[in-house]
């Protein structure tokens, strides 16, 4: 229960997405590269930061018009409206995790150990019995 009023309340604190910010997103959605995986059980579609900002830096956003500033003048900047989306819950942040392939490859080595210690033992056994 309490979870949910803290969650509530970074919400209010946070405040409703402005339209720049909503369109800003529905640019980044539709243009920065993305790659798809399973995540839990579901298909997702995620992107790497640093081509999010290569991307916002070509954007409409990062030329300045007449009259007006533009949005997006450093890298800095970038990240800094980038992680100001990421508190107005756009997106989330994930860590990428890479499967090892321990078992097979701990099966192959003992099995290699195995054969090569068999193969040592045969040989021996073959040398004992030639000398009687």
């Amino acid at each position: 229960m309490a979870e949910r009023r803290r969650h509530k309340k970074r919400i209010q604190e946070v405040g409703e997405p402005s339209k720049e910010e909503k369109a800003v997103a529905k640019y980044l959605r539709f243009n920065c590269p993305t790659k798809s995986t399973n995540m839990m059980g579901h298909r997702v579609d995620y992107f790497i930061a640093s081509k999010a900002v290569e991307c916002l830096l070509d954007s409409k956003w990062a030329k300045a018009k007449k009259g007006e500033d533009a949005l997006f003048t450093t890298r800095e900047s970038v990240v800094d409206y980038c992680n100001r989306l990421l508190k107005k819950q756009f997106f989330h942040r994930a860590l990428k995790v890479m499967k090892m392939k321990y078992d097979k490859d701990v099966k192959k080595e003992k099995d290699k150990g195995k054969s090569e210690s068999g193969k040592e033992d045969d040989k021996k056994s073959k040398k004992e019995s030639v000398k009687e």
